[in-house]
């Protein structure tokens, strides 16, 4: 039986039970990619409109994702070992880039005075208010409202809270993967895997390799600045927050220059 940790939400875990499939989503990883391939191939290919066959009419992620019913998420709980389990990753520098670049750099940018209140109301309640709290109290850049919270200000923060306490976007991927609770068939790179990994999902599936392959060629959310965030000193930061991720999923410790 599986005791999920608490980033597990059945809106994060693609299942199909006739095939025995299960994809673990992984925040900053393609999720809104994913989501969509896997919502088009179930219309396309299944004869499915609606993924979720009316399943949860109130939200709006079960009309853009494949939710599945009820009792397939618990067989899942129970019986782990009955489904072949896949997961993507992603090199947790850019990873870590990425998520404070969404969450905070643009946040600040969706105001011409970088205003707090531009920002989403989730991360302006519980993430954005305790970084400038902790931004204040540290005399770091980011303290005041109405400022950029600067990366090296986040990386010292994120540090501050022990993993599998942070946030789903930037806590190890390790943690969010529940890599120490699930048997996983494989774990794919996006930068080198990518092509495979999907194939070997949706093959089970019925979805054709062609189209798969055509899906795959789409742009996916194409950096808007090709402007380095990481210099040595920010590395030397983020590392201790990569280390587990860079050792598990074969990264190598010197890429952040990637970035």
């Amino acid at each position: 039986m599986l005791l999920p940790n608490r980033h597990f939400s059945p809106f994060k875990l693609f299942l199909h039970r006739p095939a025995h499939v299960a994809v673990m989503l992984n925040p900053k990883v393609l999720t809104t990619f994913t989501r969509a391939l896997l919502t088009e191939g179930f219309r396309l290919h299944l004869g499915r409109d609606d993924p979720s066959e009316g399943r949860w009419p109130m939200l709006k992620i079960a009309r853009r994702f494949p939710v599945a019913p009820m009792g397939d998420y618990i067989d899942f709980l129970r019986h782990p070992d009955r489904y072949e389990t896949y997961g993507f990753v992603r090199n947790p520098y850019g990873r870590l880039a990425s998520a404070w670049k969404n969450k905070f750099h643009d946040g600040h940018l969706k105001s011409p005075d970088g205003r707090d209140s531009a920002y989403p109301r989730s991360i302006r309640q519980s993430r954005l208010k305790p970084l400038r709290a902790f931004a204040r109290a540290h005399g770091l850049p980011g303290g005041d409202a109405g400022t950029l919270v600067p990366f090296d200000t986040f990386l010292r923060y994120v540090a501050t809270i022990p993993e599998g306490r942070r946030d789903h976007h930037w806590d190890s991927q390790s943690q969010v993967l529940m890599v120490d609770r699930l048997n996983y068939s494989a774990i794919w790179r996006i930068e080198d895997q990518l092509q495979e990994g999907f194939l070997a999902l949706t093959r089970p599936l019925g979805f054709p390799e062609d189209w798969v392959m055509s899906q795959l060629e789409r742009p996916r959310n194409p950096s808007k600045t090709a402007a380095r965030i990481y210099t040595p000193e920010l590395a030397a930061l983020a590392r201790p927050l990569c280390g587990k991720d860079l050792e598990r999923f074969g990264y190598d410790p010197e890429s952040w220059v990637n970035y």
